[in-house]
């Protein structure tokens, strides 16, 4: 028996829709970020994409300069509808001002709702 992600998780995902580059090689597609957390985030896409899997994700949030790209590793996967596919992705390696910025982009949030 698999555990749900959601049971294993760590740190608070935030419902956020933020479109999202997904980098392998010289190939770029895109996706869109349904929600996130400092240590990981989970998108929709139009393409297949495998557990265990390595690549970037470029994406840009509004309390950073500069868009963010981290290598991540595929975690788990699921469809959610015909043609579309949700994608757990773990961050390896966001530097500091990234998760200072991931940070203060979810308390700016919080405070709106």
């Amino acid at each position: 028996m698999t555990m749900n992600p959601s049971t294993r998780r760590v740190n608070q995902r935030h419902d956020v829709q933020l479109p999202v580059e997904l980098v392998s090689g010289n190939t770029s597609r895109p996706a869109v970020i349904q929600n996130m957390s400092v240590g990981g985030l989970y998108f929709h896409c139009d393409y297949p994409v495998e557990r265990q899997e390595l690549f970037a994700l470029i994406f840009s949030i509004p309390t950073l300069d500069v868009p963010i790209r981290v290598e991540v590793v595929v975690r788990w996967t699921e469809k959610v509808g015909e043609g579309t596919n949700g994608v757990g992705v773990q961050f390896l390696g966001l530097k500091a001002r990234e998760v200072w910025a991931i940070t203060k982009f979810f308390t700016s949030i919080s405070s709106t709702l």
